[in-house]
């Protein structure tokens, strides 16, 4: 099956879960307006007993208030069971229209493993699904992962010599390491790739100051309403300038691994992303790195020759926000004491809107023991040091360090 084949069924099955999913809905409905009918000509049957009696008839003008009532609720029954027809008649309509053709839709289980067998073929051959695409996005917090998944793209594509194809985007938090958009940047700018740096009103201090409330790990709103809610109107915004008069395929590059944690595990090369997709953009979202280890993606910047960010050197394994919500207390109390270092504003401005809002960064515990912990730790130890080609030292060893600086130099 040719690539733009496979696309065409995984849509066409994403279609088909659509189709199933609303055939029952409809017949839902439809048995609820069945209730509905039967219940308001239950309340008709009744009126129409109270009516005569009452000592009245169907027609006629009613000569006491007690006949009055019957025959205004009769009225009112009679309105009712014409309602309940009606809306009868429209489910009966829609589930006509959503019934499947050989009796019955493919179920759940065989739709997903169906698309799971195409996607992983797919993902097997990057060139060819690369030639296939209308457009490609690579989404890029300037961190390794990131930096590593852009150079793998962009090298897959200029083999498909579909470099053109490529954008990257960058949503700025406004609560990361000084420099971080920038980096992304020039990422973009080393392979000659248009760049878009989206920043969300408010960045993350404002939504929590919102919402009175941190994120945590069951409520990610920084990634979900920062990061990923921004990106349907972009891919919006650039599949309609494609102009096509037919469905735009879409791949959303991320710089995910699997190594990372058991969730990113669970992930797999390429999905289908049902939020973004519509009848005019298929999206899938490929992890292109998402089977290498730490050490392979410190090989690939360091062979390669790859920017990354200094703050790398200082110990910290992840480039996000300086506080970060899911990070343990070791992790936050080394970026507090890179923030004395640095001279960065951050934890006062972090603990300042704790305080404000009254509720703890994390659930065991507070910035404010998280700072203090921090100064502790200068005092015994003096400031914390590092050096560049740090990151590269720890992972890959002092040779490699040296050549990374030597290429980068």
């Amino acid at each position: 099956m040719s690539t733009k084949n496979a696309l065409r069924t995984i849509d066409m099955i994403r279609c088909a879960g659509n189709a199933a999913k609303a055939y029952l809905a409809a017949k839902h409905a439809a048995w609820d307006a069945h209730d509905q009918y039967g219940a308001a000509q239950a309340q008709l049957h009744h009126s129409h007993d109270l009516i005569h009696a009452r000592g009245g008839s169907d027609c006629g003008s009613p000569t006491n208030p007690a006949l009055l009532s019957a025959v205004q609720e009769h009225q009112e029954a009679e309105h009712t069971v014409g309602k309940a027809e009606r809306r009868l008649q429209r489910a009966a309509i829609t589930v006509q229209a959503h019934r499947p053709t050989l009796n019955r839709y493919p179920t759940g289980p065989i739709r997903r493993r169906a698309t799971a067998m195409l996607l992983d073929r797919l993902a097997d051959h990057p060139v060819d699904l690369i030639r296939a695409a209308d457009l490609i996005i690579i989404q890029t917090s300037s961190g390794k992962d990131s930096i590593v998944a852009m150079h793998r793209t962009v090298a897959a594509a200029k083999a498909a010599g579909c470099l053109y194809k490529v954008r990257v985007m960058h949503c700025d938090l406004g609560s990361e390491w000084p420099g971080v958009p920038e980096l992304a940047r020039r990422q973009a700018e080393r392979y000659g790739i248009p760049f878009l740096l989206v920043t969300p009103n408010g960045g993350f201090l404002g939504m929590v100051e919102k919402r009175q409330m941190w994120p945590d790990a069951k409520r990610r709103l920084c990634t979900s309403a920062l990061k990923r809610d921004p990106t349907g109107p972009v891919i919006t915004t650039w599949v309609r300038e494609l102009g096509l008069d037919r469905q735009a395929y879409v791949l959303n590059v991320m710089g995910v691994r699997g190594a990372e944690s058991a969730s990113r595990a669970r992930k797999t090369r390429l999905a289908l992303d049902p939020r973004t997709t519509s009848a005019n953009r298929l999206v899938l979202t490929w992890n292109i790195i998402h089977g290498l280890s730490e050490q392979e993606v410190w090989q690939d910047i360091t062979s390669n020759g790859l920017e990354y960010h200094p703050i790398y050197d200082t110990g910290l394994e992840r480039l996000s926000c300086v506080y970060c919500v899911l990070a343990g207390p070791e992790w936050l109390i080394l970026a507090t004491r890179v923030c004395f270092a640095l001279e960065l504003p951050h934890p006062q401005t972090f603990a300042e809107l704790e305080r404000r809002i009254g509720h703890s960064f994390k659930q065991d515990f507070t910035l404010n023991a998280i700072i203090a912990a921090a100064r502790m730790l200068d005092a015994l130890d003096g400031p914390i040091t590092w050096r560049r080609g740090d990151a590269v030292r720890r992972h890959l060893g002092p040779v490699a360090a040296d050549q990374y600086l030597a290429l980068t130099r």
